[in-house]
């Protein structure tokens, strides 16, 4: 992709800087403005719950003090849940955060530490970066001709991303060649939309692709995927955000690959398919209208990693 069809917003002030933290992150490619945090209903409390951060210092300490103060969590109902206050979204346009798989890796902050050597994969001289930026801004490009605000969004998205849908575009490698296929995987203590919007992901991505559904695939780090991890990590998107990990195909294998190369036109039209989909089933007046009761969080796991 020309460096002529990506533009960066560099973003400054103190908005911005909550928004991203101390990542030193460049900034991001997008075809609206960047998100209002504080507009969008993205305020301490509204979606982080007691246990939103694992204490590994005073810093953390003082962050779960200040989110279960004054606007945090007010009902625990059923016992051992805990509730989130929905956000307040105005009219406007639907927004859809894409994730470019592995973009800006190198400036991911030291909470993202253990995926900063994680490039993605590569097969041939095709890197699995270079095809996960060229669908987002494919997809984008169709969003952005229906009317829908659109950020492309690289490994450090800001905390608590609010939008109407959220999708993690990466692509798999086998080692040898040999496997083929796509998957999806949306993760737990979330919106209650996100089984459906991964089905009709899945179900335009596969009907115009014609690639087998890789269910046997989907992995634990797929399931919990960091960016959906809002309990765990500061840098994922709202738990009101329907967010979905997509492995588009196996760059190591050749048809897969020939499909994200040379047929990206075709794969980002079921991407953008889908999403259109679930935009049109779930209106922002539904997608945001009652708070969210979730179990409260199990014991921490390892930190999961993308692939």
């Amino acid at each position: 992709m020309g460096g002529g069809r990506r533009r960066f917003l560099r973003l400054t002030g103190s908005a911005a800087a909550l928004a991203l933290g101390s990542a030193g992150l460049s900034g991001l490619w997008h075809r609206g403005s960047l998100p209002d945090v504080s507009a969008a209903g993205i305020v301490p409390g509204a979606t982080t719950p007691h246990d939103l951060f694992a204490a590994t210092g005073a810093d953390d300490q003082v962050l779960m003090r200040e989110a279960s103060a004054g606007a945090g969590p007010v009902a625990v109902d059923p016992p051992g849940s805990i509730r989130i206050r929905r956000p307040q979204m105005g009219a406007g346009p639907r927004r859809v955060g894409l994730q470019a798989g592995h973009w800006l890796t190198q400036q991911a902050p030291p909470e993202l530490g253990r995926i900063i050597t994680q490039t993605g994969t590569s097969w041939g001289g095709i890197t699995e970066l270079s095809i996960n930026l060229d669908m987002a801004e494919r997809v984008g490009g169709i969003l952005t001709a229906h009317g829908i605000e659109v950020d492309i969004l690289p490994t450090t998205i800001p905390q608590g991303y609010l939008a109407d849908a959220f999708v993690s575009l990466h692509g798999d490698g086998d080692g040898r060649g040999v496997k083929s296929g796509f998957k999806a995987a949306h993760s737990t203590r979330r919106t209650p939309f996100e089984p459906r919007f991964m089905e009709l992901l899945v179900n335009e991505y596969g009907h115009t692709t014609g690639l087998d559904y890789d269910q046997d695939g989907v992995t634990r780090n797929m399931l919990n995927y960091y960016a959906h991890a809002w309990s765990r990590v500061r840098y994922a998107t709202s738990p009101f955000t329907p967010s979905v990990i997509l492995e588009m195909g196996f760059v190591s294998h050749d048809w897969d690959r020939h499909l994200m190369v040379d047929r990206a036109d075709l794969l980002s039209e079921g991407i953008a398919r889908g999403i259109l989909q679930f935009l049109d089933d779930v209106p922002r007046s539904k997608l945001f209208s009652s708070d969210l009761v979730l179990p409260a969080a199990p014991p921490r796991l390892p930190f999961p990693t993308p692939r």
